[in-house]
C-alpha cells in the first residue's frame, strides 16, 4: 500500500487555491456578520449629538447637549459627548450594542479618538457610558460608574431626561477639565443640573485609595504564597503576574471596552471605542 505524500500535497497548486478558497469564504462570511450586526443599528439623526429614539429626553435638554457639542466642534481637540435612547437593544447586551453603536456613528476625532457614548436601553433598563481611548485618562472606568451612581436614582424613578442630563454633565466636566476648556463658555443654553455639585476630584481620590489598598493587600497575599500551607514564592526576578511585571496581565489595566480601529470620515469624526467605560441597569 503507497503511503500519501503529505508535502507534495501541501506544496500543490490545487491545495494552495483550496486554502485560499477557504480564506476568501471564511472573511466573506465575516463580513456579512459584521455588516448585519451593524445593520442593526440605528442611524445618526442630523442633528448627530443627540439620537433620542426612545422619546426621553426634553428639547431642552436636546438643545444643551447639541449647544454643547458645536461649542467644542469649535476647539482644537473636538470632543464629541453624543447621546442616544433606545426602545431595545434587539437581544445584544448593553456593551456589544454601545461599542458597535461607537463604531458605526465614528464618534470622537479620528487621531485623538476622544468621543463618548452615553447610551440608554428602554426595555433593557440599562445604560452605558462609552469612552474612547483619548478620554480613557480623564473619564476612567472608576469615575464612568461614580457616574452612573450618581444618575441611577433619577433612571430608577423614571425621570430619565434628568438622569441623562446628569449624566452629560458629569461626561463634559471631565472633557473640560482634561482639555482645560472654560465651562462657562461650554456651557451655553443651559439647562439646571439635576444635581447642583459637580463631581469633585475627592471622589476620584477615595475611589483610586481604596484600589490602592486592595491591590497591596492582594500582594501582600500573593506574597505569603496564598495563605495559610502555601509556600512562599521569591520574586527577585519575577513577578507575581508573570510575564515580568505587569505586562504580565492580559490586555494590562485599560479599560472595559473593546473594538476599535475602524476610523474614516463622516459627521462622526471618526473616532473608534475601546477606551473603557461601564455599565448600571435601572
Amino acid at each position: 500500500m503507497n503511503e500519501i505524500d503529505y508535502k507534495a500535497i501541501y506544496k500543490s497548486d490545487l491545495y494552495k487555491k483550496l486554502i485560499l478558497r477557504l480564506l476568501s469564504l471564511t472573511a466573506a462570511i465575516l463580513l456579512v456578520f459584521t455588516s448585519t450586526s451593524y445593520a442593526q443599528m440605528p442611524s445618526p439623526t442630523t442633528e448627530f449629538y443627540h439620537a433620542d429614539y426612545a422619546g426621553l429626553l426634553s428639547e431642552d435638554t436636546k438643545t444643551f447637549i447639541r449647544s454643547v457639542n458645536l461649542n467644542y466642534e469649535a476647539l482644537e481637540e473636538k470632543p464629541q459627548v453624543v447621546v442616544a435612547t433606545v426602545p431595545d437593544m434587539g437581544g445584544l447586551d448593553i456593551e456589544t450594542y454601545a461599542v458597535e453603536l461607537f463604531e458605526k456613528w465614528k464618534i470622537g476625532d479620528a487621531k485623538l479618538d476622544n468621543g463618548v457614548l452615553i447610551v440608554l436601553a428602554l426595555e433593557e433598563r440599562k445604560i452605558r457610558i462609552e469612552v474612547g481611548y483619548g478620554l480613557e485618562g480623564a473619564i476612567t472606568d472608576g469615575t464612568v460608574g461614580q457616574i452612573l451612581d450618581r444618575a441611577t436614582p433619577f433612571l430608577s424613578e423614571g425621570d430619565y431626561n434628568k438622569g441623562i442630563l446628569q449624566i452629560f454633565y458629569d461626561v463634559t466636566d471631565r472633557v473640560n477639565l482634561e482639555y482645560g476648556y472654560d465651562s462657562e463658555k461650554i456651557y451655553t443654553n443651559i439647562v439646571e443640573r439635576p444635581i447642583a455639585e459637580p463631581m469633585s476630584d475627592d471622589d476620584d481620590s477615595s475611589f483610586l485609595s481604596t484600589g490602592i489598598i486592595l491591590f497591596i493587600l492582594f500582594l501582600i497575599i500573593v506574597g505569603n504564597g496564598g495563605g495559610r500551607g502555601g509556600r512562599r514564592k521569591s520574586y527577585r526576578n519575577s513577578s507575581p503576574f508573570g510575564g515580568g511585571g505587569f505586562g504580565g496581565f492580559p490586555g494590562g489595566f485599560g479599560g472595559g471596552g473593546s473594538g476599535g480601529g475602524f476610523g474614516g470620515g463622516s459627521f462622526g469624526g471618526g473616532g473608534s471605542s475601546g477606551g473603557g467605560g461601564g455599565s448600571r441597569g435601572f
